[in-house]
């Protein structure tokens, strides 16, 4: 439900709890008139009534009293607002009040009408000779007349209504109408889409949030597009990197490495690194293992190597150990070899790497800086116009907790509607950015926002296990780890169809924070994804990349995906 129907739906709330309010106000006038009418009526009634006893008694000639007051009776016909019958004293009824011809072509009121308005009933017993007189209130032709009016009322009523409704919905749509290129923008842009701008509104609060938001995506498009021509220069870069584990076995092998020893990496993975290297040069490999496994790096190292024809590269060599973020253990090394002759090209590749994790830095701080400003421009202005409509609804709430308990029942209905307006503008602003990130920590965060995922998916388990405290963390950690999981789950509730996904966050005594998101879904497979048009994944590469960590996906059709993690704190 989108917010113009939401604030129609509202307005037309008030409306309802305003002429529901009239409508009781007028019946309980209407009541009161008639039971001070039904009264009064009774009243001069039973006068006129004692009157002739009166007369009949101190006149004997006429006749006796109750042949005298039926007479009497019978000429007179109908009273209204009362019901007149004469009996004897044996209880043999000598005369009853005709019924009332007043709207007697009308329709009768509703039960309920007629159940609110019906007074207390007045009667009035005379026991005359030879006779007993009952006079009973009768409010049927006042109610009558007032079912009339009230039909008047709801006539009015709802042609009001409707025109103010459609007048409303009308005048909701004209002014909200700069909130549809806004969605869609956001929308494209959170599809990756970074062309995406807003146009020009006249209202100015509309205005600095396009500007922002240009200026976002302009900035935004800007650094992806450097960091793309960065990435691209890594991948193919003239530096061989290989990545072994404990036992020596190649674990990663680049495209530079493919081109420089003429293995692929189906051929070379997970065979033993001696392949690289001659009988002379393998005693110097093994203690460079060993060195490199104490914790060491070597830089440098002028060797040799074998190509997969067997010919002899003389190459510089780099070990540095690989190190598990969450147990800070060595679990392997990673060896980055080239060319002598391509030296000066693999320095500036490196200068060039370092270069990209500061764009990737400044990248993220802007586009939080930019969604900061969003979310505080909505919180301000949104915000108070709910927190206004509020006030006056408790206003009016207050006022009548005396004087009508249903009118303080409908304005605390206003209250709760303005509450859960508030609560859809707060959504929106958690997803701009979070409130609880800087004030409660990323571990509270988290545990709020997958509660609200799984109220708006019910159908989906989702499970967050958290182990270590995560309070110390500074912004950045909190923020982009944040985002990454927000990026992933969206992913998962587009594409995944899954189930059930998993989110395991541990901070790692040694320093390290790690991530294992994962889903039970339809997976993918990774060999047909181009993961450089892939904004989502390449996004959460860039911020991982950033914090100089780690970051794998895994992923095969019909069995899930699952993303891992690591980053050194």
């Amino acid at each position: 439900m989108n917010l113009r129907v939401r604030l129609n739906l509202l307005i037309t709330a008030i409306l309802l709890i305003f002429f529901v309010s009239m409508g009781y106000t007028i019946m309980k006038g209407s009541k009161e008139s008639i039971q001070e009418g039904v009264e009064s009526a009774n009243r001069v009634t039973m006068q006129l009534l004692d009157t002739v006893i009166i007369s009949s008694s101190q006149n004997p000639e006429w006749g006796y009293t109750h042949d005298v007051l039926k007479r009497f009776l019978e000429e007179l016909g109908h009273v209204r607002s009362s019901n007149i019958n004469l009996y004897t004293l044996q209880g043999e009824l000598l005369y009853a009040s005709p019924p009332s011809k007043y709207r007697i072509n009308d329709p009768p009121p509703p039960k309920w009408f007629e159940t609110s308005l019906t007074p207390k009933e007045v009667i009035d017993t005379r026991v005359i000779r030879f006779g007993k007189l009952i006079v009973k209130t009768n409010p049927t032709g006042a109610i009558k007349e007032s079912w009339a009016k009230m039909n008047h009322f709801f006539l009015i009523a709802c042609v009001f209504f409707v025109l103010l409704n459609i007048v409303v919905y009308w005048m909701l749509g004209f002014w909200l109408r700069p909130l549809e290129p806004m969605v869609e923008a956001i929308t494209k842009m959170g599809e990756g889409d970074f062309e995406a701008r807003l146009p020009n509104f006249n209202l100015p609060e509309f205005a600095v949030i396009a500007e922002n938001f240009n200026r976002m995506g302009d900035s935004l498009q800007s650094k992806i597009r450097e960091n793309q021509r960065l990435a691209l220069i890594a991948q193919q870069t003239a530096d061989a990197i290989v990545i072994h584990d404990l036992q020596s076995k190649i674990s990663f092998w680049n495209a530079s490495a493919e081109k420089i020893f003429g293995y692929s990496p189906k051929e070379i993975l997970g065979k033993s690194a001696y392949v690289l290297t001659s009988k002379a040069h393998e005693n110097e490999l093994r203690k460079s293992f060993q060195l490199i496994h104490t914790g060491k790096n070597i830089h440098n190292i002028e060797t040799q190597r074998i190509k997969k024809n067997r010919e002899v590269v003389d190459v510089a060599i780099s070990f540095s150990p690989l190190i598990d973020p969450i147990t800070n253990e060595i679990i392997g090394d990673i060896c980055s070899m080239r060319d002598i002759s391509e030296k000066k090209i693999a320095e500036e590749s490196k200068l060039k790497l370092e270069e990209n994790r500061k764009f990737t830095q400044l990248i993220q701080s802007h586009i939080e800086d930019e969604r900061r400003s969003l979310a505080r421009e909505l919180h301000d202005e949104l915000g108070q116009y709910v927190s206004a409509i509020k006030i006056f609804a408790s206003n009016i709430s207050n006022k009548a907790k005396k004087i009508s308990p249903e009118i303080e029942k409908n304005a605390d209905s206003v209250i709760s509607a303005a509450n859960q307006i508030y609560d859809g503008m707060h959504s929106i602003i958690k997803q701009l950015r979070p409130g609880a990130l800087d004030n409660l920590g990323l571990a509270e965060t988290l545990k709020d926002t997958v509660n609200t995922w799984q109220k708006q998916y019910e159908h989906l388990k989702i499970h967050l296990l958290i182990k270590g405290d995560l309070n110390h963390l500074n912004e950045t950690l909190n923020i982009n780890f944040y985002r990454i999981i927000q990026e992933a789950m969206n992913n998962a509730l587009k594409h995944s169809q899954a189930k059930t996904i998993k989110i395991n966050l541990v901070l790692i005594k040694k320093g390290f924070l790690e991530l294992n998101f994962s889903d039970d879904g339809q997976g993918m497979d990774l060999k047909k994804i181009d993961q450089t048009k892939n904004f989502g994944i390449l996004g959460m590469q860039e911020r991982i990349q950033s914090l100089n960590g780690s970051f794998e996906l895994i992923s095969k059709k019909n069995q899930g995906t699952q993303i891992l993690i690591s980053v050194p704190i």
